[in-house]
């Protein structure tokens, strides 16, 4: 495990954020968390079941309270949500699960669940990271265990959907035929792992350039630390698992991270519809290791979509209107794919 950080480490960059809502005018959009565990896997401290705390997106009927969420950096007009109103109408509505990059949180994604909640779906974005404590980070800037152990991301997503499926408000509002998964960065990786193929930890650290100085510390530490803690010990029996989860439908996926992680043979095990878009200066996840290694490589892969920008490594210093439209653009193709693959029964 001698490089995993710095594929950790590359993949935070500046992270994305919301979109702007398209000119057709949307719905009304509610939020509400849950604060979800799973009990057949332990939290890092060795103290209790790992928490998977949960935003969800959808759209809104009565009640709620009205929010705004201005992010001038990221928004290009503030948005209203309302929090807790009760779900629109009498009917169900497709489910998208969301998993975000490496480092990061259901905060930074829900620029992609406010905007498939505002035409028609209920977006739920799990958070793979807990708490500084929870993840016990020797500082603040340092990496996450459950990103370390990426393998517990898939989990964590299908653990959310068995969740989800039972929740009082939910189960009965939700198509079951039309679940599908989105993902940005690591959390592309996370959707991809979803649909079936295998992770290689060999694979991915020979195709990794070497660390430099100064994160090697904090490398070492975590190299340390799994080959002596009990968690992190009985984490690591299970990253070469399958992960596949037959409920899933469909896979967008944008800037995918750790590409050489699945072989080819692997990856040419997928059956759903993939979608992968990709930022044509993404220095992050760069396309021919990743995005272009997974096309090629997925047979049911969508053409690689390429547009121009970082498209959510966001590392350069642009013009505050930039990143929400950019954002909105990706967003857009995310609904039209899902859209086109997600037919109602």
């Amino acid at each position: 495990m001698k490089n995993i950080l710095l594929v950790l480490c590359m993949l935070i960059g500046a992270q994305i954020t919301h979109a702007q809502t398209a000119t057709l005018k949307p719905a009304k959009v509610g939020s509400t968390t849950r604060d979800f565990a799973d009990s057949s896997r332990s939290n890092w401290l060795g103290t209790g079941p790992r928490p998977l705390r949960t935003m969800i997106w959808y759209p809104a009927g009565n009640g709620g309270v009205s929010e705004q969420v201005d992010d001038p950096q990221q928004f290009a007009s503030p948005v209203t949500v309302y929090r807790n109103a009760a779900i629109a109408g009498k009917g169900k509505y497709p489910l998208i699960m969301i998993s975000h990059g490496a480092q990061g949180n259901p905060v930074q994604m829900r620029w992609l669940g406010y905007y498939l909640a505002a035409r028609g779906f209920i977006a739920v974005i799990v958070a793979h990271n807990g708490t500084n404590p929870e993840e016990r980070r020797a500082t603040e800037n340092d990496r996450s265990l459950s990103d370390f152990c990426m393998w517990e991301r898939p989990r964590d997503i299908s653990v959310v959907l068995d969740k989800i499926l039972i929740d009082k408000e939910f189960k009965t509002r939700i198509d079951i035929s039309r679940i599908a998964v989105a993902g940005f960065s690591l959390g592309g990786a996370t959707a991809i792992w979803l649909a079936g193929p295998i992770f290689n930890l060999d694979s991915l650290v020979k195709s990794e350039p070497e660390p430099p100085a100064q994160i090697r510390e904090a490398i070492n530490r975590l190299i340390a630390l799994s080959k002596t803690d009990p968690v992190m010990l009985q984490s690591t029996k299970h990253q070469g698992d399958s992960f596949r989860d037959g409920r899933i439908k469909a896979v967008f996926v944008l800037g995918p991270a750790i590409g050489h992680a699945f072989s080819k043979e692997s990856l040419h095990s997928i059956t759903v519809p993939v979608q992968i878009v990709v930022g044509d200066a993404d220095l992050i996840a760069p396309k021919d290791l990743n995005a272009e290694y997974y096309t090629q490589n997925i047979p049911t892969a969508k053409k690689l979509i390429i547009l121009p920008g970082e498209r959510g490594h966001y590392t350069r210093p642009q013009l505050a209107h930039e990143r929400p439209a950019e954002l909105q653009e990706v967003s857009e193709i995310a609904y039209r794919f899902f859209m086109t693959t997600l037919k109602p029964n």
